[in-house]
């Protein structure tokens, strides 16, 4: 068993990957100049102040009859926003897809079962209002919630199915997080730990669900996805583990925009 230090250094990010200093602003520039060429539809899915939607579309008309993808960012589920990642759309819209991507109320401001609920609530007004299918993919602390949104309790109470989910260097087991110091934010206790944790949950009967990872992350991050892809595969779903190869936590979500790489045709090809 780890030690609560070995766990605080293998969960601090940036403290592994110094460059966050460039590469976050950098993001940000790059999100607000895609928005000004690609203007989204902001949409309100909650009366939270956060429960707010982008839904970006794409030129090719067929996308109205493609399921939509939510993309879900990460930031521990305590930090960041859908404004810092909108130019990840454009590799799936120039696959014909439109991208939602969510903001939500972020912790200490709410706990993490309590996001879910808002994210469900955020998949049920997507389905009622865009009504096609749901992709699920999501970064970090979203590809925890891109994961908890293909449990079959959380599939069972939306009105649209949900066609596949994919996970970019997610945490599917948070029973660690009651180790480390972000925790003083998180609140999680064992109970809640457990309760909010994929890992521990029914798959949607059949789901495919990928679990990508960048190959020079920590090595609880690798176990996190590759122990959830073994785990929901015992429990019918279809799951493939993926190292991305050179990419580090932040850098791995990166290909998303480029129509070309790996990860976008993967998602592509979940969404049908």
């Amino acid at each position: 068993m780890e030690s609560k230090l070995d766990l605080e250094a293998e969960y601090d990010n940036r403290a592994l990957v110094p460059e966050h200093v460039e590469i976050l602003p950098r993001w940000e520039k790059q999100a607000a100049e895609f928005r000004a060429i690609h203007p989204p539809e902001t949409l309100r899915y909650g009366t939270a102040e956060r429960n707010l939607i982008d839904v970006f579309r794409s030129d090719d008309s067929a996308a109205r009859r493609s399921p939509v993808v939510l993309f879900i960012h990460g930031g521990y589920w305590r930090g960041l926003s859908k404004d810092m990642f909108s130019h990840m759309a454009g590799g799936l819209m120039a696959h014909g897809l439109d991208v939602a991507m969510p903001n939500y109320t972020l912790c200490p401001g709410i706990d993490i079962p309590g996001i879910g609920e808002e994210l469900q609530a955020c998949c049920r007004f997507l389905g009622e209002t865009q009504k096609r299918p749901l992709m699920m993919t999501g970064h970090s602390a979203g590809g925890h919630l891109a994961a908890f949104l293909c449990q079959k309790n959380s599939v069972d109470r939306l009105p649209v199915p949900v066609v596949a989910g994919l996970g970019i260097s997610g945490v599917y087991d948070l029973t660690p997080m009651l180790h480390v110091s972000m925790n003083h934010d998180l609140k999680l206790d064992l109970k809640t730990a457990l309760a909010a944790s994929p890992y521990f949950a029914a798959p949607e009967p059949g789901i495919s669900f990928d679990a990508w990872v960048g190959s020079d992350e920590s090595d609880e991050f690798l176990r996190q996805s590759e122990d959830f892809a073994s785990k929901w595969r015992e429990n019918s779903a279809h799951t493939t583990y993926i190292e991305i190869a050179g990419a580090n936590h932040f850098t791995a979500v990166e290909p998303l925009i480029d129509q070309n790489s790996l990860l976008v045709k993967r998602i592509a090809a979940l969404a049908g």
